[in-house]
């Protein structure tokens, strides 16, 4: 579980899972500013950071080698649907059996099967803490 609590600041949160704690923002009608990432951006750094340590786990698990993987996410958002497209760079070029383990760590990260289901959100309790 995680939790966002207000900051004083406009439009800031700060963000925990009760271990470790980052702050989000947004910067709206001159409010806000940029204390930490927007709310977005946090989507984006959940797949990338899944997919990357996917990478790792099944080029070990294979044998491979995966020169020091770099995942880019960037989310695109219209009115049909939402597409987070991924990119990844070594610093060396990839064996052909590399790049399949590649392409199947980025399909397989379980951020990635999350994302690419149907989601909904509900909505629990509302209120004052007691």
């Amino acid at each position: 579980m995680v939790k966002a609590t207000r900051r004083g600041e406009p439009y800031c949160v700060a963000v925990s899972n009760g271990r470790v704690e980052l702050l989000a923002d947004t910067h709206k009608n001159g409010q806000g500013g940029a204390a930490g990432m927007r709310p977005h951006e946090l989507l984006e750094s959940a797949l990338a950071a899944c997919v990357c340590i996917s990478i790792e786990m099944a080029a070990a698990r294979a044998g491979v080698s995966v020169p020091k993987p770099t995942v880019e996410v960037q989310v695109e958002r219209s009115d049909e649907a939402t597409c987070f497209r991924v990119a990844v760079h070594c610093e060396a070029p990839l064996a052909d059996a590399a790049r399949e383990i590649v392409r199947a760590a980025v399909a397989q990260s379980p951020v990635a099967q999350t994302l690419g289901r149907a989601v909904r959100v509900e909505l629990g309790a509302v209120g004052a803490d007691t």
